[in-house]
């Protein structure tokens, strides 16, 4: 009997994020990132998203003047709500593959009770400021992001 390819995919996310590094980063909420429904918006995911990516390359890499890089990709789908009073969610990040140029990332955003609220998937790529594109990662750039450690 064949698996279902999308089976197969879920199946691999939840292991990549079992065996790789991760980094988990804890955000507060603020009033504004709730709408009108009493629910986390979506908007909101973006930014937090964002900041937790921002935090595994701290960690590996660099900050954004040490590590210039573009997102090429970037998509989420939402599972369970984040209800209006939620005071904090944990973004937990793994780097999952590292090209020639590029990096992928999966994420999941948490709720306080460990719910996945999100599932997320990121391409970052390295990016050379003078040239204005994409530019190869170093062995040591490389090394330091499966590694999990700057």
């Amino acid at each position: 009997m064949r698996e279902n390819p999308d089976a197969r995919r879920r199946r691999r996310r939840r292991c990549s994020l079992r065996l790789l590094a991760t980094f988990e980063f804890r955000i507060a909420t603020r009033w504004s990132d709730f709408d009108a429904l009493g629910h986390l918006n979506h908007a909101a995911y973006h930014v937090f998203l964002d900041e937790a990516r921002d935090d595994a390359l701290r960690r590996t890499v660099g900050d954004f003047d040490t590590w210039p890089n573009v997102v090429a990709h970037a998509s989420i789908d939402y599972r369970r709500e984040v209800p209006l009073g939620v005071r904090e969610v944990v973004v937990r990040t793994a780097i999952v593959e590292v090209g020639r140029s590029s990096v992928r990332l999966e994420q999941q955003v948490l709720s306080p009770d460990g719910t996945t609220a999100a599932d997320a998937a990121a391409v970052l790529v390295a990016w050379d400021r003078t040239t204005r594109s994409s530019r190869a990662i170093t062995a040591a750039e490389r090394a330091r992001l499966l590694e999990g450690v700057a």
